[in-house]
């Protein structure tokens, strides 16, 4: 196994050459550079999904262990040897830009609503949200309203992503991921949700 594989706290993402074609049985890779395919089982797409330049192998192992309830030191096994296959082939390469010291999406940041917001739910269609810090108004669909439901508490995105993978069944990973991301995302600048700052201890 390489290096670069062999440290959980690296970072990964598909690499440019390769593009994903998703069906009903798995995805397929076309390396553009060689015209190479490479097939791709469900669970490999959900592990490839994650690799979105952000998460680190430990958080991609952390979720994938929850949702296949498996235990963390299998999951990381998994997707370690997975990562090493695909590095080779050229499917996944390093995020060089965003490895761990530099700021990300998906640290060990966590966020929770803003007290002071109102959230008035719309039935099937989902909420609104409203602050009256800057009257700012925002309208939500049902996954929005699961996610801000799981900002009642205090939680990194990784976090979300898990419990939303709880609450919503056969919900793909990386979609999950990528919702959580989006919507945290639309609700900082509002004002909506905030960062939990740690009180330093004595």
């Amino acid at each position: 196994m390489t290096d670069s594989v062999m440290d959980t706290n690296k970072i990964f993402r598909v690499a440019a050459q390769a593009a994903i074609e998703d069906f009903d049985d798995g995805s397929l890779v076309l390396l553009c550079n060689d015209l190479r395919l490479v097939e791709l089982n469900h669970t490999a797409r959900q592990i490839v999904g994650l690799m979105d330049g952000a998460r680190t192998i430990h958080h991609v192992a952390e979720i994938i262990a929850h949702t296949y309830s498996e235990s963390y030191d299998q999951a990381l096994t998994d997707v370690m040897e997975l990562l090493n296959d695909l590095q080779t082939q050229g499917v996944v390469e390093p995020n060089l830009q965003n490895q761990p010291g530099e700021e990300s999406m998906n640290d060990e940041k966590r966020y929770q609503v803003n007290p002071d917001v109102s959230c008035r739910e719309e039935g099937p269609d989902g909420a609104l949200l409203f602050n009256p810090d800057n009257d700012a108004l925002l309208a939500i669909n049902p996954t929005g309203l699961a996610i801000w439901q799981a900002l009642a508490q205090p939680r990194t995105p990784d976090e979300m992503v898990a419990h939303l993978l709880d609450v919503c069944e056969n919900a793909p990973t990386d979609q999950v991921a990528g919702d959580v991301n989006e919507f945290v995302q639309s609700l900082l600048p509002g004002g909506f949700i905030g960062e939990v700052v740690p009180v330093a201890s004595n």
